[in-house]
């Protein structure tokens, strides 16, 4: 998993990189960064709009399949299969592009929470020693390691902000040149620091100038006490972002019962959807209030989108992709696939060679066969294989051709343009 989050994260990182380098402001390019990724994502929220919109509008044909043959569990199965068919929906599209944004997901947060690597471009040794230092130089070890462990993706703004709090200490401890540990009474041991040097404080205090919006300090961590933070805004941020996750699934939630009133009460599913804004900004309040702006900026994009993309799929443009949608479906079936017709044309000519009528000839006799010694007849000549076998496939072609109501001459097999031999 690991593998795949960096993949994704290392081009996205030099997007953020770029952005940052053009604003100068690590607030301003969390705002354009979460733009540009909802904008790669427009194409699959698009696509699983649409196809939620359709689904929602066959829900009555689907109410009355169930009510037809809610004893013939098969018949109503095969019955939905032959309605998705026929409006040519894909009930399990959404399913599998809901993966995408997942995915991408864990890379953008990747680069949202890990400033060192991917906008600073620190190798992993360095802010592992970083994140020794940290652990050696708080008053409680043990607490900040395990903080740190528990946080592990967002480790890189948690050493951002202790080293803002101590940059004496932290600076004290590179030019040493080795940090200490000593857990629980045990022996002393030491640790070497070879990979970080001393450009490493002024250049993230440098950096953690610019990890602001509007004044707020995103590398700090809000306090659930108004008095202990440095800006009201630094104490509302957390609060706001839950605030519009909660707005995101309120609205969702609304635009799903009222596009399908027939939409059964989720239940137990509704406390975890109500519950998880709750619960950010409980999260919100433990980690970098960056961690917090980012979730505000997505869950604003989201909310700004889904608005939009409800009101362009509206009933009576859902009606006409319907109706495009279904003439696709018919022409599918009037026009098979390739394959399909070369298998039936297989098909026919093995049922006319192994006992069905042959077809006839032109300029010659009317049934002939391949042969037959056993009954005395004559064994045809190469020549006359070729000819029979071309007559076949012309037959075979011409009633493909008034099954699917293509024209004899878009049917015929290209011409023999071999020259015979003298």
């Amino acid at each position: 998993m690991g593998s795949l989050i960096n993949l994704i994260a290392i081009p996205l990182g030099f997007i953020m990189r770029l952005i940052y380098s053009w604003v100068g402001n690590y607030g301003v390019a969390i705002i354009l960064f979460t733009l540009f990724t909802r904008l790669i994502l427009l194409p699959v929220s698009y696509k699983q709009q649409k196809n939620s919109a359709r689904l929602q509008l066959i829900n009555p044909k689907l109410a009355k399949l169930r009510e037809k043959y809610k004893d013939q569990p098969e018949k109503l199965q095969l019955e939905t299969t032959k309605l998705y068919q026929d409006e040519n929906i894909n009930p399990y599209s959404s399913c599998l592009t809901s993966f995408i944004p997942l995915i991408l997901l864990w890379g953008v947060l990747a680069v949202v929470y890990r400033p060192m690597t991917y906008i600073m471009k620190y190798d992993k040794a360095v802010i592992e020693e970083a994140k020794a230092i940290v652990i050696s130089i708080d008053d409680d070890p043990q607490s900040t390691q395990k903080s740190l462990d528990r946080n592990s993706m967002r480790e890189e703004l948690l050493i951002m902000d202790k080293l803002l709090q101590n940059p004496e200490a932290f600076t004290a401890c590179i030019q040493d040149g080795r940090i200490s540990f000593s857990e629980d009474g045990e022996e002393e041991s030491v640790q070497k620091l070879s990979a970080i040097d001393a450009s490493f404080v002024p250049e993230v205090t440098e950096f953690a100038k610019t990890f602001t919006i509007g004044g707020t300090n995103l590398s700090e961590t809000p306090n659930t006490n108004p008095s202990k933070n440095s800006s009201v805004f630094l104490f509302l941020l957390p609060i706001l972002s839950g605030l519009m996750q909660l707005a995101l699934t309120v609205y969702m939630q609304y635009m799903q019962k009222k596009k399908n009133p027939d939409m059964p009460d989720m239940g137990g599913m509704n406390i975890m959807l109500y519950g998880m804004p709750l619960f950010s900004v409980w999260l919100a309040f433990t980690v970098p209030a960056g961690v917090g702006f980012y979730w505000l900026c997505s869950s604003a994009f989201s909310f700004i989108q889904s608005v939009a993309l409800y009101a362009w799929f509206n009933d009576e443009r859902v009606e006409k992709i319907g109706e495009i949608e279904r003439e696709k479906a018919k022409q599918q079936k009037r026009r098979p696939s390739m394959m399909q017709m070369m298998l039936e044309q297989q098909e026919e000519m093995m049922r006319q060679q192994n006992g069905g009528t042959p077809a006839k000839l032109s300029g010659g006799p009317a049934n002939r066969v391949r042969y037959s010694d056993d009954d005395g007849e004559r064994k045809l000549s190469r020549s006359e294989m070729e000819e029979y076998n071309t007559a076949v496939i012309r037959e075979a072609r011409k009633r493909m051709a008034e099954k699917y109501g293509e024209t004899e001459e878009n049917s015929a097999p290209p011409a023999n343009n071999k020259k015979k031999k003298k």
